[in-house]
């Protein structure tokens, strides 16, 4: 396509960093960056009617994130749109759905370091509930005695469960390997042919019923909104942890709570949230047997300096008209290449 392209980057105040790095390059290059409305903390950046032709009219390429909502309005406010590119993983804030119908092309930033550490994270949370470091190290702070009885339990023999089968999941199971723990998974949709070794697949709930740890790795849908919920906490184990890196969306945070509050479960280790950052007064806050992080468990370095590289290689993949290797809805391809031509006939 015509040189210099209308590149539109959101702000976001997780990711700024990654995305004035990528803002810099791609300027850098000769391309025309406009930056997005700067982002609140614990809400979603919603792009204003008044200001839809400003952000919009010229732009080739959206950069967005999961905390920036490009639904329809946006769409049909774009018309010279190639494609759109996340910096991290999550499209809960697309409207994926009427993307794919204009033919248009999305990518994200699914970095090997991107699964690989929240894949390590996910571990370390396990071993953190099992072995209660929490409270372990809360007595010695307070000079407490050693309880009488011992909270630690080994991972040794006990069953994971893992909602989801993406690459994070299998990234855990990956790294379970010669823990002798049992893994079960619950995937639906998932092929037989697709599921890693020594994992058996089951329903929902055995997986709750039968699991020592249950962890979530869904991606959030309508259909995976509150997927955790009362009755799904009440099917657990007693003595069993949840863990939640995926979305706040996935769990009914109101019920996590009354169950841990309530001993209907032992503890929880929750990264993400319903509104991030958590809210001051979140009742979740005053829980003694509640690890809370604030999205960001899995953040390391190596991540973080994946993601520019990761957007510009898919900005101008788009740009070029090549399908980045980090593509979200491949099957668009033929409709993407047929807006191409279209946009190219009118240049």
């Amino acid at each position: 396509m015509p040189q210099p392209a209308t590149i539109l980057i959101a702000s976001d105040f997780v990711l700024d960093p990654a995305l004035d790095a990528a803002a810099d390059i791609l300027s850098a290059r000769g391309h025309r960056v406009i930056r997005g409305p700067a982002a609140v903390p614990g809400r979603k950046t919603v792009f204003e009617p008044r200001d839809m032709h400003r952000y919009f009219a010229d732009t080739d390429v959206i950069v967005a994130s999961s905390r920036v909502v490009v639904d329809q309005h946006v769409l049909d406010a774009a018309p010279r749109l190639r494609g759109i590119v996340y910096a991290s993983i999550g499209l809960d804030s697309l409207d994926l759905p009427a993307a794919t119908r204009r033919g248009i092309l999305v990518a994200n930033g699914a970095t090997p370091e991107n699964f690989q550490s929240m894949a390590e994270a996910t571990v370390m949370l396990m071993l953190n509930l099992a072995y209660d470091l929490r409270g372990t190290e809360e007595l010695l702070r307070t000079c407490a005695p050693r309880p009488p009885v011992l909270r630690a339990r080994m991972l040794k023999g006990k069953t994971i469960g893992l909602i989801g089968l993406g690459r994070i999941a299998r990234g855990v199971i990956q790294r379970l390997q010669g823990w002798s723990v049992d893994i079960v998974a619950c995937s639906p949709g998932t092929r037989a042919s697709r599921i890693p070794g020594g994992v058996r697949l089951v329903d929902l709930d055995e997986l709750l019923a039968i699991s020592d740890i249950v962890s979530v790795h869904a991606t959030l849908t309508e259909q995976s909104r509150n997927l955790i919920g009362p009755a799904e906490l009440r099917k657990m184990k007693r003595n069993a942890y949840l863990i939640n890196t995926a979305r706040g969306g996935c769990v009914d945070e109101q019920a996590v709570y009354e169950a841990l509050r309530s001993r209907i479960i032992a503890g929880a280790a929750l990264d993400t949230f319903a509104v991030e950052p958590l809210p001051v007064d979140s009742p979740l806050r005053e829980l003694d047997n509640a690890i809370l992080t604030p999205h960001m468990v899995g953040h390391t370095q190596e991540l973080f300096a994946s993601f520019a590289p990761a957007c510009v290689e898919n900005v101008e993949g788009i740009l070029d008209g090549v399908v980045p290797a980090f593509v979200c809805n491949p099957s668009v391809e033929p409709a993407w290449r047929g807006r191409l031509r279209e946009l190219d006939a009118l240049a």
